[in-house]
């Protein structure tokens, strides 16, 4: 039996976690529902932090920080005062207690229809082998997953940068299923040892524990395509109820390589996803060690495109970084012109030089190829606002945030397409859902350096200044260095009035030859900066 809990003006259902006030839900995050379900069941006494870390957080190492938030949230949703509280009472040294008087009623649990999209995390495989030293292959081996089964109708598929937070084994599956919104969790373990492989998977049912699969495969790494093919084959059998079709088998869409260049491929793609300037040359260099060894390999051209793109669009590259990029976009295209990637790397690179139309017509048939490949409408949508096409940015942004539920950044940055068209209530709403979004990731991971910043710049459209400035800070804290980082907090400067300590955030990043020239141009939070000498200074140093 579920439970309605009433108070005041607002309705909780247990069974759910949705919070309502009157006919309207009330949008909360997984873990500040968690919080208000744990203080609800003991209401008018206080629940000390320890009970709620181990009510909500069980088996996660997380600071008090989480909790601090899922309380601000509560109380911002509720309208509540911390001073004066109507309903969640802070205890000095013993925790919080929901005050307000409450009105339960049993409802009996209806029947949940059968859902016609299951939702599935794949996880982070350990690392069982002898020298536990292959973390490269184990991610790579879970992302190769994920990427496989995101191309299968009927499956949502939780992002690498979502199920990745999760790396220990033995966590929660409740817990980790509620934070994703997945219904089914595919776990695993990587034994390698010479040229022998032994992966280990479990497919496991998140609402019961169950595991409704298990199975184990030794074979030998150049077998990865066939393991993949095996793994997906149950993973649609027992969801969908169906066998995969041709077109949907990673064997059938993913290129073959052999072992030794697959290696540096993987681990190029470990360093590629750190997105640093030391990482995205180490990535370039493993993926130029991946072609040397079978330079057929189109995955791999696409990957190194990708890398020298982003090193000359925010790392001040050099025109040949660009026509590396541009050789390699080529390349992965003449490869492999069946994989979505292939076409959205083509897209980035044609994107930075200029050619709009080119890039539109390769983003669009990325999507094509793979309506749920998210960095092909976050690019394309980026691509788009760099040429002034808003309207069209703003579609693609919010796209891109369907596809990735988790995604903060791409509903933030249609937040800002939707003011700029004069669509107030529209950015409004998109902006809010990606502060909640950001707050979830921050939730987990307090050290997020891209939710602190870029959320810094959402908060303050929000009329939220002090928080603003506190999320700018402790990214700048974290991440000095960060061009991202650098930019977000010099805009937030800017649109707060204070230039100087703007154009010398700025400095750091366009003196180098850092930053997107055309994005700077259509971006508002530059406009009070445009007619001082210094800035203009700065902008004839980028590309």
């Amino acid at each position: 039996m579920e439970q309605n809990i009433s108070f005041g003006d607002y309705r909780f259902d247990t069974g759910s976690g949705r919070l309502w006030a009157g006919g309207q839900e009330v949008r909360l995050t997984p873990k500040a529902s968690a919080v208000l379900k744990a203080l609800l069941e003991r209401a008018g006494n206080p629940v000390p932090k320890e009970d709620l870390f181990a009510s909500v957080w069980s088996g996660m190492a997380v600071s008090d920080d989480a909790l601090t938030s899922c309380i601000q949230e509560l109380r911002k949703v509720l309208a509540d005062d911390a001073r004066q509280p109507r309903f969640i009472e802070t205890r000095h040294r013993r925790g919080y207690a929901f005050v307000a008087p409450l009105c339960a009623e049993r409802v009996a649990e209806p029947a949940a229809p059968a859902p016609t999209i299951t939702a599935i995390a794949v996880l982070p495989f350990a690392d069982m082998s002898p020298g536990r030293d292959q973390d490269y292959l184990c991610e790579g081996l879970a992302e190769e997953l994920i990427n496989a089964l995101t191309r299968i109708e009927g499956l949502r598929v939780a992002s690498r940068t979502a199920s990745f937070q999760f790396r220990s084994q033995g966590a929660d599956v409740q817990a980790v299923g509620r934070h994703l919104g997945v219904g089914t969790l595919l776990e695993g373990s990587v034994r390698k040892a010479d040229d022998r492989l032994r992966v280990t998977v479990q497919l496991i049912e998140v609402g019961t524990g169950y595991h409704r699969w298990s199975e184990k495969f030794d074979r030998t790494l150049e077998d990865v395509l066939a393991i993949q093919d095996d793994i997906a084959e149950h993973v649609v059998t027992l969801l969908r109820g169906d066998m995969l079709s041709q077109r949907e088998k990673p064997s059938q869409v993913r290129p073959h390589t052999g072992a030794e260049a697959y290696e540096y491929y993987l681990r190029g793609r470990q360093h590629l996803h750190r997105m640093t300037q030391p990482d995205l040359q180490k990535s370039s260099e493993l993926f130029q060690q991946a072609i040397a060894l079978d330079s057929g390999y189109g995955p791999a051209w696409g990957c190194l495109a990708a890398a020298r793109a982003t090193l000359y669009e925010w790392f001040g590259g050099k025109q040949d970084a660009l026509s590396g990029a541009e050789v390699a976009s080529r390349r992965a295209l003449e490869l492999a012109p069946g994989l979505a990637e292939s076409h959205a790397a083509r897209g980035f690179v044609l994107s930075l030089s200029g050619c709009y139309e080119e890039a539109a017509k390769e983003f669009e048939e990325s999507i094509r190829l793979n309506p749920s490949f998210f960095e092909a409408y976050y690019y394309y949508a980026r691509a788009c606002f760099a040429h002034g096409e808003i309207a069209r940015s703003a579609e693609l942004f919010q796209k891109a945030g369907e596809v990735r539920r988790e995604d903060f950044q791409s509903l933030m940055l249609q937040g800002q397409c939707l003011r700029l068209l004069g669509r107030k209530e529209e950015a409004t709403q998109a902006t809010r859902e990606g502060i909640r979004r950001a707050e979830h990731t921050l939730l987990l991971n307090p050290v997020d350096g891209r939710a602190l910043s870029l959320g810094s710049c959402a908060l303050l459209e929000e009329g939220e200044l002090e928080r603003a400035l506190e999320w700018s800070r402790r990214s700048l804290e974290l991440y000095s260095e960060d061009v991202g980082v650098l930019i977000n907090a010099g805009c937030l400067h800017a649109r707060t009035g204070r230039k100087e300590e703007a154009l010398s955030l700025l400095e750091r990043v366009f003196a180098k030859g850092c930053g997107k020239k055309d994005w700077i141009e259509h971006d508002p939070d530059y406009d009070i900066l445009r007619d001082d000498p210094r800035f203009q200074r700065l902008l004839e140093k980028l590309n």
